[in-house]
């Protein structure tokens, strides 16, 4: 049984889901992919008004970064879940492939609070490198459908024109997706966006250079990931299940991050026992027992009543601040200029972060890079024109030639002339849910790839 979420406002999270069976749906394979998720996210915003302030899509997961201003966060990620799984599965009829019917797989959306600046400013440059540690490009910008930059913090929204598959034409034609930096992050810099962007953007450029040195190899690169095939997955192994994932994440260091760390911990444990508790009673026929503070699913489907927060020594339970809130005490701060103490939090902020990067980079490799290795091993025939020496005397010592890897064509695909087609080991012929295998061929029994 999954733990009880703590759902509160003001609480900055970390948001990741992952399509269904690893295949590369979210990949750029076709440019309404990206139109599709750029307005589903603008129409859930639209509808539960959730501040985004960064948001990526890594071919079979994607990724973001958002703070609700009301305790409305599932509501937002299930209008944002349907609307995309809806459309993808819309355009992929359009154009000819099966359908998967949900495009994401069953588990639940990981949500993961970021309780201070630290942690904010650490996760999102791991979110917005999160491309090029999976060794997909080089660069953040150089992903096919890029859309996300600290820049456009500055700017302040993106206009996303309606996809002309799935959305009603009741819905608006361009909808407003408003893109805003953390609360805390911008109070850590004092309301000052052009320094938070400055800094932003120099800790990833280095974020991104300690990430290419522990990658080996070159990266897949842009072409290569546009010509990704929405029913291709990865050649890795699938991921264990049953591991604990965290739902918070502290990024002071020290021995003062260790100390928060251990009284959140404590804090979430103490949470899921009351809610335990006042579940057992209610079940009993107590109606009148209180959930803790940070209730959802038993506050909206059964209306039971919710204890107060404790605006105290919370961390995890406790509201965080708001972006308004943030603004709001921002001008009735009095203008004496910036004090000591702020400077001093704010360069401990930059070095924790890079130091949090530089520290965590080969993890971060490892564990982007999993589930992304989509290259093809290198035909024989390809060895063959590429010079490779054939006389084994003198190349006793060179590792053997990988395995052929299998041709794969549409339905409506002419056969090849050069032949390649009949020296693979099995060829995977694509079809769609509609109308079934093409008669008249032999077929293996090979999926969608």
């Amino acid at each position: 049984m999954t733990a009880p979420r703590i759902i509160v406002p003001g609480a900055t999270t970390a948001i990741t889901r992952r399509t269904t069976m690893r295949k590369a749906f979210l990949a750029p394979w076709h440019s309404g992919v990206g139109q599709a998720w750029l307005y589903s996210l603008a129409l859930a915003q639209k509808h539960t008004e959730v501040a985004v302030h960064h948001a990526a899509r890594v071919v079979t997961h994607h990724h973001l970064t958002v703070t609700p201003e009301h305790d409305n966060l599932p509501r937002f990620t299930q209008i944002f879940h349907h609307e995309l799984s809806c459309a993808i599965n819309t355009l992929l009829a359009h154009q000819r492939y099966d359908q998967p019917g949900e495009l994401f797989d069953s588990r639940a959306t990981h949500m993961m609070r970021l309780c201070d600046d630290a942690a904010q400013s650490t996760h999102l440059n791991y979110e917005y490198l999160n491309t090029v540690a999976a060794g997909l490009v080089s660069r953040p910008e150089h992903m096919p459908g890029f859309a996300f930059d600290f820049d456009l913090w500055l700017r302040g929204h993106i206009d996303v024109r309606r996809p002309d598959f799935y959305f009603s034409d009741k819905q608006p034609e361009v909808l407003r997706l408003q893109v805003t930096p953390p609360p805390l992050l911008l109070l850590a810099f004092d309301g000052d966006m052009h320094k938070l962007v400055y800094q932003m953007r120099r800790l990833a450029e280095q974020g991104a250079r300690e990430l290419r040195a522990k990658r080996s190899g070159p990266p897949l690169g842009a072409r290569a990931v546009t010509r990704l095939h929405p029913w291709s997955e990865p050649r890795t192994l699938r991921e264990t299940r049953g591991k604990r994932l965290p739902t918070f994440r502290i990024g002071a260091r020290g021995i003062v991050g260790h100390q928060a760390h251990v009284e959140a911990a404590l804090e979430t444990r103490h949470y899921r026992d009351r809610h335990e508790q006042a579940r057992i009673a209610r079940k009993g026929g107590d109606l009148e027992r209180e959930f803790p503070f940070g209730t959802y699913q038993m506050r909206v489907h059964h209306g039971v009543p919710i204890a107060d927060p404790d605006l105290g020594t919370a961390i995890v339970t406790r509201p965080g601040p708001t972006l308004r809130d943030v603004q709001l005490s921002l001008e009735h701060r009095p203008d004496h200029g910036l004090p000591p103490q702020s400077q001093s939090n704010r360069l401990q902020l930059i070095d924790s972060t890079r130091e949090a990067l530089i520290e965590e980079a080969d993890a971060i490799c490892q564990h982007a890079a999993d589930g992304m290795d989509f290259r093809d091993p290198q035909p024989t025939a390809a060895r063959r024109d590429s010079g490779a020496s054939d006389d084994r005397s003198t190349d006793l010592d060179a590792t053997p030639p990988p395995p052929r890897s299998a041709a794969v064509r549409h339905r409506f695909d002419k056969r090849r002339s050069d032949g390649s087609d009949s020296e693979a080991p099995r060829v995977v012929t694509l079809r769609d849910r509609r109308r079934g295998r093409p008669p008249g061929t032999r077929h293996g029994n090979d999926p969608p790839a």
